[in-house]
Order: structure tokens, then sequence, then C-alpha cells
């Protein structure tokens, strides 16, 4: 009894080294990806502070993808920067080019080649005069000619907190008061309704005796820098939230299993064996981005965690669904350990066996479910159980719970059916 107990605390003990090992390989992957963030996160300051930005490759793949488009952003917004700091030196050496915008045909050509949207407005009242072929692309509308600066607020823009711009706060009216770099980012209404976020750079037109004679404002469409910073964010949060989740997942099924194991051998196969099948599955997730997840793709994956080739006697039937990521997680494995026991006991021990797996979403409840049958028939006969392993404790109790839906095994003479509910 005293020897039992020792090789049943021993592997206990090499289960929890086990267990911490796989914890801090985690901790260090969210360790490395919170450094990634933080050097993105660097790296968009240096562009919103027009500093040199310089990136090296992460490893993160979505974090390096983020950092690189920033970086082509911020080396178009250096150059169009440039173009408008030409534009204006020119501007400033006529002291008669805003009265004769509308004429200038050389000063038309000019601003429709500038890779930016370009508004020009004369002192003192603000009148636009001109503006350029890019300007009416990124608003997908006309130029409105404003006759004033205390009219800028038709153009309704709105603040990151939600606040409209007012007249006064928008570059060209501050260019006009004598304020030599003014800039706004802001999301303004487009032709089509839809909000974009935009960045106005502006700067006053001096004559040579330094007086105003108007103002000059670059816009920049950067909706998808500022998409690229909101994914980021989001991103974070979402990493943390999935770690947490991989990491309860593992240390579920490393108790879960050290729980029945008879000694370690038999921990480490059963162990090793479900934290293959959630690697494979979190591959899967990661293709899709961890956003949503077809449900045929997923059983494909699952059943190839299988220790046998059994694919030509396993049937899919049903409609294209795609899943959340912690759902699909669960489900994923839900069918691993379904088709582990069916390997060993079910109708895939024996060469005549067969299992069909089906699927529909439930639409007539409060929230659509999903309802997935698996049916085992034609194997060995089927008693009921005395006494449940792990892999039924693992399914009806853990992953269920996951899942937000429930698992109902009916041990059926013919072979072993699964009713699985989960959310979509």
């Amino acid at each position: 009894m005293a020897e039992a107990w020792l090789g049943l605390s021993g592997a206990l003990t090499v289960a929890l080294v086990a267990t911490v090992m796989v914890i801090i390989w985690l901790v260090r992957q969210r360790r490395q990806a919170q450094r990634a963030q933080q050097e993105l996160a660097e790296l968009t300051f240096a562009v919103e502070a027009r500093s040199d930005s310089h990136w090296s490759d992460t490893g993160i793949a979505e974090v390096d993808a983020i950092a690189h488009s920033i970086q082509d952003i911020d080396e178009r917004l250096r150059e169009k920067r440039k173009r408008l700091s030409e534009l204006n030196d020119l501007l400033m050496k006529s002291s008669t080019v805003v009265s004769r915008a509308g004429a200038n045909l050389q000063l038309r050509a000019l601003l429709d080649a500038v890779p930016v949207g370009i508004l020009i407005a004369e002192a003192p009242g603000g009148r636009i005069v001109e503006g350029n072929h890019l300007m009416e692309t990124i608003l997908r509308r006309p130029v409105r000619y404003s006759e004033s600066t205390q009219s800028y607020d038709q153009w309704n823009a709105i603040h990151p907190d939600g606040r409209p711009v007012a007249s006064e706060e928008y570059p060209l009216a501050r260019a006009l008061a004598g304020e030599d770099h003014p800039q706004l980012e802001c999301k303004i209404e487009r032709g089509d309704g839809v909000y974009v976020w935009i960045n106005i750079v502006g700067a006053p037109i001096r004559n040579e005796r330094g007086a105003i004679i108007g103002a000059i404002v670059a816009v920049t469409d950067v909706d998808d820098i500022k998409n690229a910073e909101i994914y980021n964010q989001m991103m974070n949060r979402e990493l943390h939230h999935r770690v947490n989740n991989s990491l309860a997942m593992i240390q579920g099924i490393a108790n879960i299993t050290a729980r029945t194991a008879q000694d370690f051998s038999s921990f480490q196969r059963g162990f090793s064996h479900r934290v293959q099948c959630l690697s494979r599955i979190s591959t899967l997730l990661v293709q899709s981005s961890w956003e949503r997840t077809p449900l045929r793709e997923l059983v494909r994956v699952a059943l190839s965690c299988g220790s046998n080739d059994s694919g030509d006697r396993i049937s899919l039937s049903g409609e294209d669904v795609e899943l959340r990521s912690a759902v699909a997680s669960a489900l994923g494995m839900t069918l691993n350990e379904l088709l582990a026991n069916a390997e060993q006991h079910g109708a895939l021990s024996d060469d005549d066996g067969r299992v069909s797996i089906d699927w529909r979403v439930d639409r007539e409840a409060d929230r659509p479910r999903l309802i997935l049958n698996w049916t085992e028939a034609d194997g060995p006969i089927v008693e009921n159980p005395q006494q449940t392993g792990v892999g039924h404790f693992l399914i009806t109790n853990v992953l269920a719970r996951q899942m937000g839906g429930d698992v109902r095994l009916s041990y059926r003479p013919q072979g072993l059916q699964a009713e699985i509910s989960a959310e979509i």
C-alpha cells in the first residue's frame, strides 16, 4: 500500500512539474507578446511625434504586419509633408497667387499633382478659393468653398471623443489666425455618409513683408493607420484573454489527466495527446485571426488528431457554420475526446464500425445554437459503464461549460451517441 501511494504521489508530482513547465512557457509567450505590443506602441508614438521610426521584427506575425503598415504610412506622410512645404514656399513667393488661384492654370496643375488633399483660403475672412482633385477623392464629394471661417463647421467633423469640431478649431482657421503649424486629427463625414479618419496640417501664407494673405492645409487619409491602432488595442486585450483561456484549459487537462492516471507513463500519453490536439486547433484559430472558425474545417482538424487513419469510416454532414474562437476550441477538444474513446472502446476499435457526425443550427431558440450529433454504429456492443473516465468528465463538465451548452451521452448497444449543443 505504501509503495502504491508513493508511486501515485510521484506521478502526481511529475504531473505538477509538467503543468508548471507549461505555465512557464505560456507566461514567456505572453511576455514576448507584451514586449511586442509595447514596441508597437512606441513606434506609433514616434510616428505621431514625427520622430525617426525604426522597427525590428518581433516574431509576432500580427504585430509585425501592423508595424510595417504603420511605417509605410509614415513614409507616405513624410513625403506629403515635404510636398506641402514645397508648395507653401511657392505660394509665399507671390503675394497675388491666392487672388488669382481660380484662373491660374499652372497652380491648378501643381495642386492636382501633389499627392495630398489641398485647400487654400484667403485672408482675412477665410473664404476657400481653391481645392485639388485629391481632396475630392478623399471626401468623395466636391470641395465645399466655404465663404468664411465661421462656416467651416459645415464640413461635419468630430474629435476622437465624439465632440463636433468647431469652426475655429480647423487648422485652416488657426493658420489664418497666425498659428504656424496647426494640426488636427479627426473623423470627417464623406459624401457617402461614412466617417473616416483624416490628418490636417496647415500653414499661413505670408507676403514679402510677413503679412498673412491666406492659408493652406494638406489633408491626408489616415483611416488605415487609425484602424490599425484600434485593432492593435483590441488584439492586446484579446491576447490576454486567449492566453488565460489556453492556460486554464491546459491546467484543467493536466489536473483531470493526473487524477485518473495509473502511472506517469499513462499520464504522459494522455496529457501529451490532448495538448497536441489543442495546439493543432489553436493553429487553425490563428489562421482565422481568432475571429470566426468554419465548423467543417474544425471537425477535420479535430479528427486528424486520432491515432489511426479512420477518415474513410467517418462521415460529415451539415450546413456551413462559423464559431467563435472560445466555442471552437472547446468543441474541437470534445470531438477529440469522442474520437479517442471510439478508437479505444467504441466503433473505431474494430474494422467494421462507423461514425457519422451531423449538425444543424437551431434558430427557434432566443439565440441560434449549434446542435451536433456524434453517432457510432456497427462496432462492439456497448454497455452502460459502471465508472466513467477522464474523457467523460472532461466533456460533460469542463468543455460543455466553455461551449456555453450541454453534452448528452447515450450508451446504446449499437453504439455511443452524443448530442452536443453550443453557442454560435
